[in-house]
Parts: structure tokens; C-alpha cells; sequence
């Protein structure tokens, strides 16, 4: 029979290195959120919720942003 130490889920694991993202990644990205971002605001103004709104319009425009910055 095998024997399993009760603290191995203690011992650190080494992490991994930080991935870089891929331009296509980050395309990727920034077009979900400008399409997710367009939707709710859309949402918000039809119930009336101006703030709301406005809030999901500029972080729209940041994702159009990173979109045409990673386009370049």
C-alpha cells in the first residue's frame, strides 16, 4: 500500500513563468469584451440606467483601443 504524507498540499509547488500574450490573444480578448461591453451598455440605457451605461460605453472604447493598438 502506498503511503501519502497528510501535508504534501503544503509544500510549495515551484510556479510557472508568466506567459506573454499573443497579439492574437489580445485581439481576442478586447473584441469579447468591446462586443460584451457594447450589449450591456445597450442594456443599461434601455432600463434607464444612464450611469450604468456610460460606465460599460468607456470601457468599450478602451477595448476599440486596445484593439487598434494591437492591430498596428
Amino acid at each position: 500500500m502506498q503511503q501519502v504524507n497528510p501535508m504534501s498540499h503544503l509544500v510549495p509547488m515551484p510556479k510557472a513563468a508568466p506567459t506573454i500574450p499573443t497579439t492574437t490573444e489580445v485581439q481576442a480578448h478586447a473584441l469579447l469584451e468591446a462586443a460584451t461591453s457594447a450589449s450591456l451598455a445597450g442594456f443599461y440605457l434601455r432600463k434607464g440606467n444612464v450611469i450604468a451605461a456610460r460606465r460599460k460605453a468607456v470601457q468599450l472604447l478602451k477595448s476599440l483601443q486596445v484593439l487598434e493598438v494591437a492591430h498596428v
